[in-house]
């Protein structure tokens, strides 16, 4: 066996050997052990019968809730763009050619990534108070971040020989961007942020568990009542929300690249 083949078969199996080490070393911290899965497992099974059937006497009020968790996201996502682009083009290297500029619009990405969605809203429900607006506001600056960050990397390996084509016209450097650099990077934006609005509505929903509104409020009240048919339908409406709206957008994402 050549000696690369043997340096990486010893690479793997150290990796292999150390993540079993590992998780053989945490188990107890995790309190994992056949017995307690089964247990739990059998304790779900029966919890979850107590959602069985359905209730739909609130389903007006749910699918209100519902509607309000996807403006949630549809705004999130809208507002993400307006900040996302500027900050995408301040943070490419080519560019702006590093420098502050490029160092600060990298810094506030990396901020707003780091940052979960749940945490800003905890944020913003503290500072504006209960609703759809500090949901939409932490969806927003998130997004943000993500999306800011695969455009920059995107804008960075765009072909430089459409961009010398344009500023060689003599264009103004914001008409080199528009025309040399946007067209190459725009199906990809659009792709990226049609995903980021499937995510930004199971975001949403988690979001109204911290007051934010919508639907996952709604989920948490029903939870605390104890009226699990509620409950029940709450969760059935998450699920055809949810894989309506990513079918619907994977067909956005074909007809746009």
């Amino acid at each position: 066996m050549p000696e690369g083949l043997r340096r990486k078969r010893r690479a793997a199996l150290l990796l292999y050997g150390g993540v079993f080490l590992s998780l053989l070393l945490t188990a107890g911290w995790a309190e994992i052990s056949p017995g307690k899965l089964l247990q739990s497992l059998g304790q779900s099974a029966a919890f979850a019968l107590r959602f069985y059937p359905p209730s739909a006497e609130h389903l007006a009020q749910f699918l209100r809730a519902l509607l309000e968790t996807v403006v949630m996201a549809l705004w999130g996502s809208f507002l993400a763009t307006f900040l996302a682009v500027p900050l995408a083009f301040l943070g490419a290297r080519n560019v702006t050619g590093g420098g502050v500029p490029y160092l600060l619009a990298r810094g506030v990405m990396d901020l707003l990534r780091g940052l979960p969605e749940l945490v800003l809203a905890l944020v913003f429900v503290a500072a504006i108070g209960l609703g759809p607006l500090p949901g939409i506001l932490a969806l927003a600056l998130h997004t943000a971040g993500v999306v800011g960050k695969l455009l920059s990397e995107a804008i960075e390996t765009v072909d430089p020989a459409q961009v010398e084509a344009v500023r060689a016209t003599g264009a103004h450097p914001l008409l080199v961007v528009a025309y040399g650099i946007w067209p190459q990077v725009a199906p990809m934006f659009s792709s990226v942020t049609l995903y980021h609005f499937e995510v930004n509505v199971r975001s949403a929903t988690v979001l109204g568990l911290v007051g934010a509104g919508g639907i996952g409020f709604e989920l948490m009240q029903t939870v605390r009542a104890f009226r699990f048919g509620d409950a029940a339908t709450v969760i059935l409406l998450i699920l055809v929300a949810v894989f309506t709206i990513d079918k619907l957008s994977a067909r956005l994402r074909q007809a746009l690249v």
